[in-house]
């Protein structure tokens, strides 16, 4: 009796305590008794007691190994998707079952059944439980080399007269590159506000309870995880994620983040895949797809109203006064940037407005935002491409304008005023002033005659 009662013990902390040097203990002393017993079975002779050793020693061996991968060792994720390590500490060991069948599983099906982008790490109990801060959450995005990390704890208290009572407390935290601190801090807010800290159910919801928190992580995290993926530029992911997202609070799913504010940064992310497509021949026509995709979602999207005005001008093919009107619109929009005023003073140049082309000019010397020396580059190859296909001597002088006076290399500037020069007609008499003028101070700070 009291050997079935000491067994049981031992049992109890082999089984329960197995991430601890005295489960690990236990469960040798309970590896030696089976072998013993089965020993004990076995005629000796085919069986000595020296072989006996030696087979228990290796087994022993071999869980050795088998705790030390056990209590040290963090699932990673694959380089092709993104982590999810769940780390939520189970308080009552019989619970863990549940959690795995009515939180793990579900949520492991929708992103499944939704083909998404995750591996969901689950950390197992003993290491969930070291998970207390935004620190040691850290220290898991780390060593699983994960990009989000949901951390808790469930556990169960008396509720007298009603019995017994869970609260399911959940913390989230964002590693997603690459992405400022800044940026980090107000998607770890966004995270929190979409998922609810600390959640109390009586003990008989247990099962309706722990779905309920699984969607509501999937939901948190397929918004945040979009959102990530756009500020580190993956437009695919952040689109992936976001429109069924958005297609569900359309159809009624209710949902802490606005029908209004998904729809403008779904807007962003096919603004954001238009200029990839625009600036990458091998997918063919489908930015001005993405464009209007864009402006379906938010009609007021400055970048995506930039693109169908190129779109409307159509490589000099289509129609330049429609694309006048859309930078017009553009124009509204537009915060602290002057992108609009480029295109505006080229489409003047090109239906020969020049009074409106150099009051345009005039204003562009004057202004100055972050991200120009972009758009000098991208308006550069544009007009240098469109030379190409059109006899348009008026672009010489755009081009030159903006290679001397926003980009200052005085050297392309010069060739570019000197062909200009070269092609003028007397509709240009304006303009052929102001480039000799821009020639004669080009060639005092070059230094030549």
């Amino acid at each position: 009796m009291k050997d079935n009662w000491l067994i049981k013990k031992i049992w109890h902390i082999a089984v329960n305590h197995f991430h601890r040097w005295y489960g690990f203990f236990c469960s040798i002393i309970l590896l030696w008794i089976v072998a013993l017993f089965i020993y004990g079975l076995m005629p000796k002779e085919l069986v000595p007691f020296f072989y006996y050793v030696i087979g228990t020693g290796i087994l022993s061996f071999l869980l050795f190994i088998y705790w030390v991968i056990y209590v040290w060792y963090y699932p990673k994720r694959s380089k092709k998707r993104l982590g999810v390590a769940i780390a939520i500490h189970v308080e009552e060991l019989e619970d863990y079952k549940f959690f795995e069948k009515d939180f793990i599983s579900p949520f492991r099906n929708k992103i499944c059944d939704l083909n998404l982008p995750f591996d969901v790490l689950v950390l197992k109990n003993h290491q969930s439980e070291k998970v207390e801060t935004v620190k040691d959450a850290r220290k898991v995005l780390r060593k699983t080399n994960a990009h989000f990390c949901i951390w808790g704890s469930i556990k169960k208290r008396k509720n007298n007269p009603a019995g017994e009572k869970y609260l399911f407390i959940l913390r989230g935290i964002v590693v997603h590159q690459p992405i400022q601190e800044i940026q980090k801090v107000l998607l770890v807010k966004e995270f929190d506000a979409l998922l609810p800290n600390s959640f109390a159910f009586e003990e008989n919801l247990q099962f309706e309870a722990f779905e309920f928190r699984s969607n509501q992580v999937f939901t948190a995290l397929d918004y945040i995880t979009g959102r990530a993926a756009l500020l580190s530029g993956d437009f695919k992911t952040a689109i992936q994620l976001h429109e069924p997202l958005f297609q569900a609070i359309q159809s009624g799913q209710p949902y802490p983040i606005s029908i209004d504010t998904l729809k403008k940064i779904l807007s962003l992310e096919y603004d954001l895949k238009a200029s990839f497509e625009f600036f990458n021949a091998a997918e063919g026509e489908s930015y001005k797809e993405s464009i209007i995709k864009s402006l379906q979602y938010n009609q007021s999207n400055y970048g995506a109203l930039l693109k169908r005005a190129i779109i409307e001008f159509d490589d000099g093919n289509g129609d330049p006064k429609t694309a006048l009107a859309t930078i017009g619109q553009a124009k509204q929009y537009a915060v602290g940037v002057y992108h609009w005023l480029y295109s505006k003073a080229f489409l003047h140049f090109w239906l020969e407005e020049y009074d409106d082309a150099l009051k345009c000019c005039e204003k562009l010397k004057g202004k100055n935002y972050a991200g120009e020396e972009i758009t000098i580059k991208e308006v550069l190859k544009f007009n240098e491409d469109l030379l190409k296909k059109f006899d348009k001597p008026q672009l010489y002088y755009w081009i030159g304008f903006v290679s001397y006076i926003k980009d200052e290399n005085l050297s392309l500037a010069d060739i570019y005023f000197q062909k200009f020069i070269e092609k003028t007609n007397d509709s240009m008499n304006d303009l052929l002033t102001r480039a000799q003028s821009y020639l004669a101070n080009i060639k005092k700070e070059i230094g030549y005659k």
